[in-house]
């Protein structure tokens, strides 16, 4: 991917003031000695449960090319062969790594976060734009602030378009993701009671989606749900021109006509007619970004954990272990209902987590 002095120039935003080394490639960058490490940068993060500094010679010996480890913890580092770059915090090296890469690559960047719907929204977005363009994507849900690095880092040189989920559980994480990405097309799903915990209110959940708006520059675009309660505060948080979807009269894009078939879907969007083969009304809001969109979610299989469907002995499982809040679980328990089956129907749920003090109330009114 790059070679090694063009790491230790890009380390210097974090702090790096060693020598350059003289050449060599580095092949990708891993956080995980059990993932990669042949040829790559290993970088060692500290954890709650572990520390990477801890694993810096095994990372060597699965022949890691170099490592990124603290200041305070580089002596007496055992790293074999390895070229040893030393930051005040391997977080922020890892995250100028990032930056720096991004910058060379130079895609154009799309945005997407939201309370729900991150993960299906991007893959729907990249099918969409891999019909034309050479594009890179989150993997899975790699959305905070070690996920995005390593999605970028991830990236190959010729990606023209960038689609990058963004989630977060504390305000500021979304501004300092969409620094490290530079989005130009910043996409908000909805806002839901994710996170409460830490957010404390609604309102503070909208604020910190609406980071990403903030970040877009003025010839950018911000695609924002016309059916949320906070629309009219997202697109005021936009310097970029504003494009809604969903159910609502005024939706730029909108959803009408939408009857139940026996296999999902039929709507018009955009004045359109389309088919959507997956129930819950959740995904005609997906497919409102247009018939591009309708069609990749006519062809896509829901991510893991997503809705996914299964028959296993007679009985049809449907899968939505993923996460849940109230408005994801609201979402899938009304796409459940409206699956066709014969006999009974059963709900195994399981709680809830980081809904703060309204966790006993939100999981009442969801029961």
């Amino acid at each position: 991917m790059c070679i090694r002095d063009r790491i230790a120039r890009a380390l210097a935003a974090a702090g790096y003031e060693g020598p350059e080394p003289s050449g060599g490639t580095v092949d990708g960058v891993t956080i995980d000695t059990r993932a990669g490490c042949e040829g790559a940068l290993f970088v060692a993060l500290p954890g709650s449960e572990a520390d990477g500094h801890d694993f810096v010679a095994d990372a060597a010996a699965r022949g890691a090319a170099a490592v990124l480890v603290s200041l305070d913890r580089a002596n007496g580092i055992d790293a074999g062969e390895a070229t040893v770059f030393a930051v005040p915090d391997p977080l922020a090296g890892l995250q100028a790594l990032a930056a720096a890469w991004r910058n060379e690559v130079d895609p154009v960047t799309v945005g997407i976060t939201g309370t729900n719907g991150k993960t299906n929204t991007k893959e729907l977005v990249a099918a969409v734009l891999r019909t034309r363009h050479r594009v890179h994507a989150t993997p899975g849900n790699l959305n905070n602030h070690i996920g995005l690095p390593l999605t970028l880092l991830g990236m190959e040189s010729g990606a023209e378009v960038l689609v990058a989920e963004m989630g977060a559980s504390h305000a500021g994480e979304i501004r300092a993701l969409a620094a490290i990405a530079c989005p130009s097309t910043g996409v908000v799903t909805n806002i839901g009671p994710g996170h409460l915990a830490f957010f404390e209110t609604l309102d503070g959940v909208a604020a910190a989606k609406a980071e990403l708006l903030e970040a877009l520059p003025a010839d950018g675009t911000a695609v924002i749900p016309a059916d949320d309660e906070f629309r009219l505060f997202l697109a005021g948080r936009s310097p970029a021109p504003v494009l809604s979807f969903g159910f609502a009269a005024d939706a730029d894009v909108r959803v009408e006509a939408a009857e139940r078939t026996g296999s999902g879907y039929r709507c018009l969007i955009g004045g359109t007619a389309v088919e959507i083969p997956r129930f819950g009304r959740h995904h005609l809001l997906n497919a409102s970004h247009g018939e591009a969109a309708a069609r990749a979610l006519a062809d896509a299989p829901p991510p893991p954990g997503r809705g996914g469907i299964s028959r296993i002995g007679g009985v049809t499982i449907v899968d939505e272990t993923y996460n849940a809040n109230p408005a994801s679980l609201r979402a899938a328990v009304e796409a459940f209902m409206e699956l066709p089956v014969e006999g009974k129907r059963w709900l195994v749920l399981g709680d809830m987590l980081e809904l703060g003090g309204e966790s006993a109330v939100l999981h009442a009114e969801s029961g």
